[in-house]
């Protein structure tokens, strides 16, 4: 599934390598922070999908109100 999602990803944000390479470093970042605190498999595999989708509401909102800012993206 983790890796669909990532792929996914990658096509929602084609085009765009900076947001791609964001969104993979910070799946490797939190993804090395739950094996190093031992975090349970289903907890883990929650960790890893959020990390790979922290960020998707910067598109829709640039597209609707031409700014990424914070408020806009929820």
């Amino acid at each position: 599934m983790l890796n669909a999602l990532c792929m996914e990803m990658m096509r929602y944000y084609s085009g765009d390598p900076g947001r791609i390479q964001h969104f993979v470093k910070v799946h490797a970042f939190a993804k090395l922070i739950g094996e190093l605190e031992h975090i349970g498999a289903e907890t883990m595999e929650i960790l890893e999908a959020a990390a790979y989708v922290h960020d998707i509401g910067i598109k829709p909102a640039e597209e609707k109100f031409g700014s990424c800012a914070g408020p806009l993206q929820e």
